[in-house]
């Protein structure tokens, strides 16, 4: 494996970095490229929030550590060289397994025809039985708790912001007063009943707190989700927003508008989507939808639903935000009301295994004759309370109450 292919990898993804750096054998590594991953250990140990390595910043901070000026550039056009390079992560990884397990196996050959004793062999046949069963490196570190004193659990909870409110309010009183930051809510429903109303009508409720949203969308074209939310937030049509763009903008900021940060992506990952995070600092991050995040090279539909979920749940864990993502329900949720956890497309068990409440989104003939919409709680951890919520919604403003 070339040396620049695993840096890059380990600069791009700091769980890259986390799972390899503490494998390398320094005696496999150029003298520069023993620099290069100790300059990222250390920009990752400065800022444990820290998801990617920043260029420039990472230059800086060897050249600052260099004593002979000559060697700059040098180091400049290294890392520049590796920056341009095209590299997976999850699949360096994967590489990196394979090559210390083939480089281990090798080594204990070597040992086995040279008829060396038991006490050379064996502790490198203990490293070789633990390359050939690893699949994966592990990831960070966890933290840690002991004897936390209650008293601090209850002051976090109970302070201003900490817990976030949804919309409608009957849901909201079914989730015992709203969700806290880390909490991953999924959303699931039929094309065409409400998923995106259901996302704008929170965004709205969320803003109104004063709380800062991220929108991440694959699925619509942005300007689209743009106007609903406009819409929403001002509580205008799109007919009225055209008519008058200037008002709309007015009171849409009024509500809380500059706020909301929109990202469309194509189709996006959880790994970008925690990137974005990094940057915009959301308190809630809006996913619309999984079905159509990349998450490496999985093929089987089902665990790729179940990856993605999990991929957003660890990026609210990771980044202290409440996270709200839609998928499909599938062709059993047609014409009904109330959905439960069996209505979910493809992927019935590791989905809901992902989320901390589990929201469907139902609709029988006769809700869409009138307007309504039921709001289902399959699994509800945040308040245990299942009972359904009549919704009435309005499309042309994007704002949903409850009956």
């Amino acid at each position: 494996m070339s040396e620049r292919v695993l840096i890059a990898s380990m600069m791009r993804d700091r769980s890259a970095f986390d799972k390899i750096a503490k494998h390398l054998d320094g005696n496999d590594l150029t003298e520069q490229a023993k620099v290069i991953i100790e300059h990222i250990g250390e920009y990752y140990g400065r800022d444990p929030q820290a998801m990617l390595v920043q260029p420039d910043l990472l230059v800086r901070s060897i050249t600052r550590s260099l004593s002979n000026p000559k060697h700059h550039g040098l180091f400049q056009e290294l890392v520049t060289s590796i920056v341009a390079l095209e590299a997976s992560p999850a699949n360096v990884v994967e590489d990196f397994i394979a090559v210390k397990r083939d480089a281990v196996g090798a080594k204990l050959a070597t040992l086995l025809a040279s008829n060396k004793g038991q006490k050379e062999i064996l502790p490198v046949l203990e490293q070789y039985r633990e390359w050939a069963s690893k699949e994966d490196l592990g990831s960070r570190d966890a933290i840690i708790y002991n004897q936390v004193p209650v008293l601090s659990i209850v002051s976090k909870r109970n302070a201003p912001g900490e817990v976030i409110r949804v919309l409608p309010r009957a849901l909201n009183e079914r989730l015992d007063g709203g969700l806290l930051r880390g909490h991953h809510v999924i959303v699931f429903a039929r094309p065409e009943v409400g998923k995106t109303t259901f996302l704008v009508n929170s965004v709205r409720g969320f803003l109104q707190q004063g709380l800062r949203v991220l929108y991440c969308g694959n699925e619509d074209p942005m300007d689209d989700i743009v106007m609903r939310c406009v819409g929403s937030l001002a509580d205008m049509t799109k007919y009225e927003i055209l008519d008058g763009p200037d008002r709309a903008q007015e009171q849409a900021i009024a509500a809380g508008y500059d706020r909301l940060t929109l990202a469309a992506l194509s189709p996006g990952s959880p790994q970008e989507i925690e990137r974005l995070a990094q940057e915009y600092k959301p308190d809630v991050i809006l996913v619309d939808q999984l079905r159509n995040l990349g998450v490496g090279k999985e093929e089987n539909f089902t665990r790729k639903l179940e990856v993605a979920a999990a991929g957003m749940r660890n990026v609210g864990q990771r980044q202290r935000a409440l996270v709200i993502s839609v998928t499909q329900a599938g062709d059993s949720a047609s014409g009904k009301s109330v959905l439960d956890m069996g209505d979910v497309d493809s992927s019935n068990t590791g989905i809901p295994a992902q989320c901390d409440v589990l929201i469907g989104i139902g609709m029988s003939a006769e809700d869409e004759r009138i307007g309504r919409r039921v709001l289902s709680l399959p699994k509800n951890k945040a308040g245990g309370n299942h009972s359904p919520v009549p919704i009435s919604v309005d499309f042309t403003k994007f704002r949903i109450r409850s009956e």
